[in-house]
């Protein structure tokens, strides 16, 4: 018998109200998949999602099944916890040697597996990569997995706001004349001379008061000059259907954004062009979801802070600029002193916590137009930008230092850590972004080896060498938290 969350009855509720299960293929899960199979080199990855007895894949590469007795699965393992569930080699582990997957067609040796999450939290599912030969799964690998879980996750979520957005669609339809959307006639120079009843839902207004009005009267400024373009363009016979999103202005003054869907009109004989009608439908929950997406995509889910991949975007951004201006700016890599004690003795959780207070006040140090990245573990990553000097970069490592070494509060206990930290600065230490971060890191060893909580500017001729193994001791020396 395999094991049970003790949630199962909220789990299982959480991944229903989905309404996802024995869906169509949909081209944004899949494309995961095949990008999770690119990014670790294997052959199969699948989206699982687990239901009471079977696990459905919702996207899968590599792979012929559409799902699996739960029985001898991977994912009642890997559902159990928020970790990256690893199997090296499923041959080799009494619990999985017997399974399916395992023992018959594809002959699956390795396993790793990372949560999907519902909104309220709740872990309904698994996006997993396996490969025929055992292997092994590094911190890096799992974190880039986790990433990627992140993603399918956000999409999730998108799903229910579209099914939510659906059935809100469809009562409409009852309430309206015809559908939920507010439906518009115009003619072609844009007068509105009919709108729905549905208008009072989307905009607040009696669909009287619009009749005579043009909808460039209640369009975002920032959205004004393409929605004008794209009504000369029907208006003068270039386009005859076309969909438009802008942010209408509803009666009240607040902004929601829209899908308007324009058909031209046609007089009897199909040869006159009249005016045009327009469904307009609010979609709000779907851009608020898409942003979400975008967000976590390049955001750490614990600290809200950029991620790895935004922040070597930033990086690139600043690389090229320093190149088109010629003024330079910094790379700081910043390491916790003394944090893994503290996970050590007062459990992930505090660690947890601790590391959302330091990203907190790394934010606070910084200007509104610096990076700050959480790029792993206790490892954080700051892009200063230029026009940087010397003295600038020295005060705000200080500022760093000085305010991280300050307790921090969690559960009552009063955890004190330091930080170290390396710089980088370019063009002088180079414009290659690999480059910047591998000086940035030497630095930063040099900072430990020199006493830890102090900061090191990258010099020509620094290298890793002995420092690493210098470091090592003194990690040694420092071990444990300071709790007052």
């Amino acid at each position: 018998m395999y094991p049970i969350a003790d949630n199962e009855a909220d789990r299982l509720k959480a991944l229903r109200d989905l309404h996802i299960m024995a869906t169509e293929p949909e081209p944004e899960f899949d494309a995961i998949c095949r990008t999770a199979t690119a990014l670790f080199g294997m052959p199969i990855s699948y989206v699982s999602l687990i239901e009471e007895n079977h696990q459905w894949f919702k996207a899968k590469c590599g792979l012929d099944q559409d799902g699996t007795e739960r029985e001898g699965a991977f994912c009642n393992y890997a559902i159990l916890s928020d970790a990256v569930f690893v199997v090296e080699d499923a041959r080799e582990d009494e619990r999985f040697r017997d399974a399916p997957l395992v023992s018959q067609s594809p002959w699956v040796r390795f396993y790793a597996g990372a949560p999907l999450y519902a909104e309220n939290g709740l872990r309904v599912g698994i996006l997993c990569v396996l490969d025929v030969v055992p292997r092994q799964f590094t911190d890096e690998d799992c974190a880039r997995l986790r990433d990627l879980a992140s993603v399918v996750s956000a999409q999730l979520t998108l799903q229910r706001a579209k099914s939510q957005l659906r059935e809100r669609e469809a009562h409409y339809r009852l309430l309206a004349d015809n559908t939920s959307d507010m439906v518009v006639w115009a003619t072609l120079d844009t007068v509105r001379r009919y709108v729905s009843p549905a208008v009072r839902t989307l905009l607040g207004y009696e669909p009287e008061e619009l009749i005579g009005t043009k909808p460039l009267d209640q369009v975002h400024p920032d959205d004004l000059e393409a929605f004008r373009k794209l009504l000369r363009d029907i208006g003068e016979g270039r386009l005859e259907r076309v969909v438009a999103r802008q942010r209408y202005r509803r009666k009240d003054g607040s902004w929601v954004w829209v899908e308007a869907i324009f058909n031209v009109t046609f007089d009897a004989d199909g040869i006159r062009r009249t005016g045009y009608v327009a469904a307009v439908r609010d979609i709000t929950e779907r851009k608020e979801a898409e942003h979400r997406i975008a967000h976590m995509a390049r955001h750490d889910a614990l600290t809200d802070l950029a991620n790895r991949t935004l922040f070597h975007e930033r990086l690139a951004q600043e690389i090229a600029m320093t190149r088109r201006r010629a003024r330079g700016f910094a790379v700081l890599c910043l390491d916790l002193d003394r944090f893994k004690a503290v996970n050590d003795t007062l459990g992930h959780q505090a660690g947890d916590a601790l590391l959302r207070t330091v990203a907190e006040r790394l934010r606070s140090v910084v200007r509104s137009e610096d990076t700050v990245a959480r790029i792993g573990g206790d490892e954080f990553m700051i892009i200063q930008t230029g026009p940087v000097v010397a003295s600038s970069v020295r005060t705000l490592a200080r500022r760093i230092i000085e305010t991280i070494s300050n307790p921090i509060d969690v559960d009552g206990d009063a955890i004190a850590v330091g930080v170290s930290l390396g710089i980088a600065i370019a063009p002088q230490d180079g414009l290659d972004g690999d480059k910047l971060c591998r000086n940035a890191d030497i630095a930063l060893f040099e900072a430990k080896n020199a006493g830890r909580n102090t900061f090191r500017f990258y010099e020509a001729g620094m290298s890793f060498g002995t420092t690493m193994r210098d470091c090592a001791d003194a990690e040694s020396a420092t071990r444990g938290p300071s709790l007052r």
